[in-house]
């Protein structure tokens, strides 16, 4: 069975959004269905490792004493 890979490199939300997988030993996307890197055969990440920056409006400010 013959399967076409593309490896491109993405800003993290638009390769993920778009069904990429990252492999962090080659360091690039794949588009697919594999949960293996099909160069290395290392595990490709899913999601970004860092989550989205908090919006600083949402702390609680309290008042020093």
């Amino acid at each position: 069975m013959s399967q076409q890979i593309a490896a491109q490199k993405f800003t993290n939300r638009r390769s993920y959004a778009a069904g990429y997988k990252y492999c962090s030993r080659c360091r690039v996307y794949h588009l697919t269905l594999s949960v293996r890197c099909p160069y290395c055969g290392i595990l490709l990440r899913n999601s970004p490792r860092k989550k989205k920056p908090v919006d600083p409006s949402k702390y609680v400010k309290t008042p020093i004493i």
